[in-house]
């Protein structure tokens, strides 16, 4: 005798609650309280809180393994090859582990070291530090023995005949600038919920 109608309906809905069940068991959920300058681990790489605002929590990843290339011809973020491993290899592999609710887009822009506002504005899930921010938090970001790697800033744009140099920050924290096509490290930032530090106390 086939399905009621009724009995389909509850094994649906007894499906519906397996996957939830599954998805909730997969997620992460740091829950111990954490402050400014706290670190903790996520997809294997260690993560400091720089900052707490309304959106969540601004967090800075250590460098990761792979050196990477900014881009093959443009200094222009929104265009890059980084940005698109970021935001999409890279924060799959994130949302794998973090609900893709609690990795919050964000507004990056991309005025350049000398001023230009040519490359204009855009939005990530997964992003590097602008050279303001990098500034803003230099005292939590100590020097490390990685090796260089990229921050978001163009050093210049083609309005001003700069089209591939960007910056980068040296072993010792000073700010340089660097063709596109160089291979640096790579420091991915987010801004987390706030949900997901939120204490069980």
């Amino acid at each position: 005798m086939g399905l009621t109608l009724e009995k389909l309906q509850e094994q649906i809905n007894d499906l519906k609650k397996e996957v939830a069940e599954l998805k909730n068991e997969n997620s992460v959920s740091i829950k111990k309280k954490l402050e400014i300058g706290d670190t903790f681990d996520l997809i294997g790489l260690n993560w400091k809180i720089l900052d707490k605002t309304g959106a969540g929590y601004m967090c800075l990843a250590e460098t990761l393994e792979d050196e990477k290339q900014f881009d093959k011809n443009s200094s222009d973020w929104k265009k890059s090859s980084l940005r698109e491993y970021l935001n999409g290899e890279f924060l799959k592999e994130l949302s794998d582990v973090v609900e893709n609710d609690n990795i919050i887009s964000f507004k990056r822009d991309l005025l350049s070291l000398d001023g230009q506002t040519e490359y204009g504005t855009c939005e990530d899930k997964v992003s590097l530090l602008t050279v303001d921010e990098y500034r803003k938090y230099r005292s939590m970001i100590p020097n490390t023995d990685d090796g260089w790697w990229w921050l978001i800033t163009p050093w210049s744009t083609p309005c001003n005949d700069y089209e591939r140099s960007v910056t980068v920050v040296s072993p010792s924290g000073f700010i340089y600038g660097s063709n596109c096509l160089d291979y640096h490290g790579v420091r991915p930032f987010c801004i987390f919920s706030s949900s997901i530090f939120e204490s069980e106390d």
